[in-house]
């Protein structure tokens, strides 16, 4: 969570932060936007936690070979499919 006292206007929260962790580690966030969310991320363990949980997956995920995504079954494969094609939350 951010800090409660002292918070400025442009202080991010942090469903903000999540919703930009894609593109914070794309690359794809203006200079702004990645000194907001690294300020962030200086004071918000939980968010620090997120990011770490995201590396790991992208880390894991690119290991992942054809044949082991067809391996998958099928339900779980469309759920996750479906997890991760829906609108998030702004």
């Amino acid at each position: 969570m951010t800090k409660d006292s002292g918070s400025r206007r442009d202080d991010l929260r942090c469903t903000q932060v999540i919703d930009m962790m894609t593109a914070y580690l794309d690359g794809e966030v203006s200079k702004d936007q990645r000194r907001r969310i690294d300020h962030h991320l200086d004071g918000c363990q939980g968010c620090q936690a997120a990011l770490h949980q995201f590396r790991t997956v992208i880390r894991l995920a690119g290991r992942l070979t054809p044949a082991d995504v067809t391996s998958i079954d099928p339900l779980i494969r469309d759920r996750l499919t479906a997890t991760l094609r829906a609108p998030r939350r702004h």
